[in-house]
């Protein structure tokens, strides 16, 4: 009667061990995605192979300048406003003409920033000169005295594979301005290096030689843009995209529609002037 005591309390014991040691195979077999972190989606389902396999493609590019994508599920934060310029179209799949090498493309992550004050303790030490108006002090000792600091932070925010994004500058739409693009990206990465990608629709406009509008258009374009991110902005940066698709809208007779159709699958490659970086800097549209 004692053992089958003994066996009856033992019995959870042996159930739970049963359960964690299942648990643990699991584990390293599936990792399963909660909330906002289900959405993410790979980056072959959002940019086309064509583009994927041009930038790895030693036959068309300089080994030196093919791109291996950082990849991992905990990128850095990219959260910030990043200017790239001067560009430099350095690949592409194509014959057309070099765009202007003073191009500027702006790009926002995270969505605009909001600040607060708090109060932060500054240490001096002895013979320290503080300088307030015509008043000067001497500090006689070591002393800490709080000063206000401004806080910087993201409401919208990155949410670790998830990024609001806004890009400005890259393609004209109608009446030939261009317009503030907003979306919602993904990024994969470790440590500081990082690749992000999306894709954007545009609006566009066909004219013929007079500049004259003889059809319209919707372009959906791919992009990766990848570099380390750093504080003053983003090294080795690299600005890849790939018109994904084009419908040209109603049935214009002045422009066959392969004309423009054929636009689809081009592919260009950017990268700042010299290999340099996309600087950290606030920006508003021009």
């Amino acid at each position: 009667m004692k053992k089958m005591k003994k066996l009856f309390w033992l019995l959870p014991i042996l159930l739970t061990m049963l359960v964690t040691g299942c648990l643990k195979e699991d584990l390293n077999k599936t990792i399963v995605l909660m909330g906002t972190e289900s959405e993410v989606q790979p980056i072959d389902s959002v940019i086309p192979d064509t583009l994927l396999n041009f930038i790895q493609d030693t036959n068309v590019l300089p080994a030196s300048l093919v791109l291996n994508l950082p990849e991992g599920n905990t990128p850095p934060d990219i959260q910030g406003e990043f200017v790239f310029s001067p560009l430099n179209l350095y690949g592409y799949n194509a014959d057309h003409p070099l765009p202007n090498p003073e191009d500027t493309l702006f790009l926002r992550l995270g969505g605009k920033p909001s600040s607060y004050t708090i109060e932060v303790g500054h240490l001096y030490h002895m013979g320290d000169m503080l300088i307030q108006g015509n008043d000067t002090l001497v500090l006689p000792a070591d002393t800490t005295i709080m000063v206000p600091e401004i806080v910087y932070y993201y409401p919208e925010g990155q949410q670790n594979q998830l990024v609001p994004c806004e890009l400005y500058g890259d393609i004209p739409e109608k009446g030939n301005v261009y317009e503030l693009k907003k979306t919602n990206a993904y990024v994969k990465g470790h440590g500081d290096a990082f690749t992000l990608y999306f894709d954007i629709d545009y609006d566009c406009e066909y004219q013929d030689e007079s500049g004259a509008v003889v059809a319209e258009y919707t372009l959906t374009r791919g992009y990766i843009i990848t570099g380390t991110i750093a504080q003053l902005g983003i090294e080795h940066a690299v600005v890849a995209c790939v018109n994904k698709e084009v419908k040209v809208k109603g049935n214009p007779t002045l422009v066959p529609p392969d004309a423009i159709e054929s636009m689809v699958n081009r592919i260009y490659l950017y990268r700042i002037i010299g290999g340099g970086s996309a600087i950290r800097q606030q920006w508003v549209k021009p």
